[in-house]
């Protein structure tokens, strides 16, 4: 399927939406506040906006069409992709502007390597990744990787970018030494979002197009799984222990929770229409899901795989994608 094909697919899976049946979420902690303490992001899409969610009603000045955002693991920088402004913007952890740094077209999912020093942005539209120096916030390198990278990660060691190539069936592996493209992992069709295992030897991969997970193995380099998902598209997530595996569907209404030993499905658990960006807090008790019809994030109890209280942004606001400091 061309990039212009598989656009036009999310688009229309992302309009499905309206007309979608909806299980609706069950909150079994109404009561307990889930607001974190700090360190924990979203783009909020329907006011071109990015918040911090231990202040959800506060508005960072942003760009149109805010898709991605990462914190540094540090916490100090954040940085947010505007696709439809080729450009991400750069904040300090408490939302002060840094500035903003012109990439490649349609910047969509964005990184920072392990030790903080730089980011790394897919570009859609240029089929290329934006390597992002953190202190200067220039791009120092620009990668071509193939026909629309989605996103990106690091190897826990930080030798190894993998980047989604969401125009084909397959995730490039760039050494971050020579930021050279190495190898080509198989995947299925349409690599979108993924997350590694945090011991490294596992790359999870969802695939709009095949409406799958790819689980690969990355020692032996091979697809040792193909897990059927819902609609896409997606995002995912691995717990800090490596338990399991979050998987969310904007054209849907599920978080689906993969046990990682017997890669089968745990539980579906009900959000609300529209869930995409999913990440767990650094100490694997929460998951913040941004639910984009309901204008929530909603918070999961890990341990018991239920709803706690969510996190309002605003009505309109559209939330779309989640970073959380110590979860890379």
């Amino acid at each position: 399927m061309s990039p212009f094909k598989i656009a036009h697919a999310l688009t229309a899976a992302f309009v499905l939406v309206l007309g979608a049946v909806v299980t609706p979420p069950t909150h079994a902690a109404e009561e307990t506040s889930s607001l974190p303490d700090g360190g924990v992001f979203v783009t909020l899409q329907g006011v071109d906006g990015v918040s911090a969610l231990a202040q959800p009603d506060a508005r960072w000045p942003a760009g149109g069409q805010m898709t991605y955002v990462a914190v540094s693991p540090d916490g100090d920088r954040v940085m947010a992709s505007s696709s439809a402004e080729n450009t991400v913007y750069a904040y300090d952890g408490s939302g002060k502007s840094l500035g903003r740094i012109e990439v490649g077209e349609v910047p969509k999912g964005i990184k920072f390597g392990r030790d903080g020093r730089r980011a790394f942005a897919a570009n859609e539209g240029s089929g290329t990744v934006s390597v992002i120096d953190v202190d200067s916030l220039e791009v120092t390198a620009t990668i071509d990787v193939g026909p629309t990278p989605h996103s990106t990660i690091t190897s826990p060691e930080n030798t190894r970018l993998y980047v989604a190539i969401q125009g084909g069936t397959t995730v490039a592996v760039v050494d971050l030494d020579s930021l050279e493209t190495v190898a080509d992992l198989p995947a299925g069709d349409g690599p979108h979002n993924m997350d590694i295992a945090p011991d490294g030897s596992r790359l999870y991969v969802a695939n709009v197009v095949s409406e799958d997970l790819s689980v690969i193995d990355l020692e032996s380099s091979e697809e040792i799984k193909r897990i059927p998902l819902g609609p896409p598209h997606y995002g995912v997530d691995v717990t800090p222990d490596g338990a399991l595996v979050f998987v969310t569907g904007i054209a849907g209404d599920m978080v689906t929770a993969i046990d990682t030993d017997s890669l089968e499905v745990a539980k579906q658990i009900p959000v609300g229409q529209g869930p995409h960006g999913v990440r767990t807090s650094a100490d694997g008790t929460r998951a913040y899901v941004a639910v984009s019809e309901t204008n929530t994030v909603e918070v999961i109890d890990v341990g018991a795989l239920t709803l706690g209280k969510p996190i309002k942004p605003g009505e309109g606001t559209t939330p779309f994608w989640i970073a959380v400091q110590g979860n890379m």
